[in-house]
């Protein structure tokens, strides 16, 4: 078995890499491998094949930096990532009541502290509530219009 089989495995594991994770990290990596098999081939050693592995790498790197954005929006496009923790209350409504304290609010059974997101808005005791935003713990909610 020669060099080049493995900078063949190499190469061929980061393209698959890659395939499952679509970051063009491993692209690079893979490519630069597949360059290094082509220098074992025509003859190179070790040491012949490690530079050019970087080497090529690198240029890859840096000769697609800018559109690299670009590129992984485009290997991404059509995909759907769903909102979690607090980003996944965006949207929700409810029944806003008063506490002790505070203004608070009932989601999926769990108790939330509210505020209005508009300041000048008053809550009361009742109103059907949406939520907009959050800080912290804290979610900013509108009243839902008639």
């Amino acid at each position: 078995m020669g060099i080049w089989s493995f900078w063949l495995i190499l190469g061929v594991g980061f393209l698959v890499a890659e395939l499952m994770t679509l970051s063009t990290t491993c692209l690079y990596v893979g490519i630069g491998a597949l360059a290094a098999m082509v220098a074992a081939l025509l003859g190179g050693e070790w040491m012949a094949t490690i530079i050019t592995f970087l080497v090529a790498t690198t240029i890859l790197y840096l000769a697609t930096y800018h559109w690299r954005h670009r590129l992984i929006g485009c290997l991404h496009k059509g995909s759907r990532h769903a909102a979690t923790g607090m980003d996944a209350l965006i949207g929700r409504t409810g029944t806003a009541f008063e506490a002790i304290d505070c203004m608070r609010m009932r989601i999926d059974g769990d108790i939330w502290q509210i505020r209005p997101a508009n300041h000048e808005d008053i809550l009361q005791d009742g109103d059907e509530v949406r939520v907009v935003g959050y800080d912290s713990i804290i979610l900013s909610v509108e009243k839902i219009s008639d």
